[in-house]
């Protein structure tokens, strides 16, 4: 549905919904956003206050409880977009707060859902007349569960060698440099984009890290920094669990086993 207003849509392979303000969205000339809290911390990024996130983070609930989903979020927590302005060679001039987003995450059975397929955010800007922050636009996907189960889960060996297998650059990695290092590992059941059907969410990891020694050229090595999932159940688990085939109805989850230490 839209309007000059604004636009709803909705994803029919898992009920997602995204939603924008075409006013509020064109209400400012630039990214830029003043608030009546700010910090900037050591690293320059900014932050709201404590109590302008607490009441930001309220309205935000207030809101989920109109649309009648508020009791369904494991955690949430209140993010602050940025700007900058740089210099023909990149060097920064100018920064400042941008949009202020309320995030909100799911879980099952106190397994986190990862993955763009489980999260709420509310995406605000501050109103200048002393009233509640604006909805400039939203976005919600939590597909819900009908069931939950086990399946065996892969050592961590066998999880990261898929990713020390990679080339990272078309040219791989320089014999002898390569070096990765992890700075970030969660696990959880892994939830799909909202645009592709989804029957089960299987245990896997969320890794954050650094890899050194990529070759982009003959003589020239780069370090990259990487996000990436990594399956912790073999589809061959899978499928004597009896997740697989296609047989399941939307809406099962897994419920992962963690092997060894």
């Amino acid at each position: 549905m839209g309007s000059d207003r604004g636009q709803v849509e909705v994803f029919s392979a898992s009920g997602a919904v995204r939603a924008r303000n075409v006013e509020r969205l064109t209400a400012y000339a630039d990214e830029s956003r003043t608030w009546s809290q700010v910090e900037r911390a050591d690293d320059g990024t900014y932050r709201l206050g404590d109590s302008a996130a607490k009441e930001l983070s309220h309205h935000g609930l207030e809101l989920l409880s109109r649309f009648g989903i508020r009791d369904q979020h494991d955690s949430f927590d209140v993010s602050l977009g940025q700007w900058a302005q740089l210099t023909e060679d990149g060097k920064e001039v100018d920064s400042g707060p941008g949009r202020a987003t309320v995030r909100f995450a799911y879980a099952v059975h106190g397994l986190p859902l990862i993955g763009p397929g489980a999260k709420t955010n509310l995406h605000f800007d501050p109103e200048d007349d002393g009233r509640s922050p604006a909805l400039a636009r939203m976005f919600h996907v939590n597909r819900g569960i009908e069931t939950a189960g086990e399946v065996a889960t892969q050592s961590l060996d066998e999880a990261f060698s898929g990713l020390l297998a990679q080339s990272w650059s078309g040219h791989g990695i320089r014999e002898g440099e390569g070096r990765i290092t992890i700075t970030a590992a969660t696990f959880g059941l892994l939830a799909l984009p909202a645009d592709v059907v989804q029957t089960f969410a299987a245990p896997a990891l969320m890794v954050e890290g650094e890899i050194s020694g990529v070759e982009v050229g003959k003589d020239e090595t780069v370090s990259v920094r990487f996000g990436q999932y990594l399956p912790l159940a073999h589809p061959k688990a899978l499928a004597e669990a009896g997740y697989g085939g296609g047989q399941l109805e939307p809406g099962v989850v897994v419920r992962g086993r963690v092997r060894g230490k």
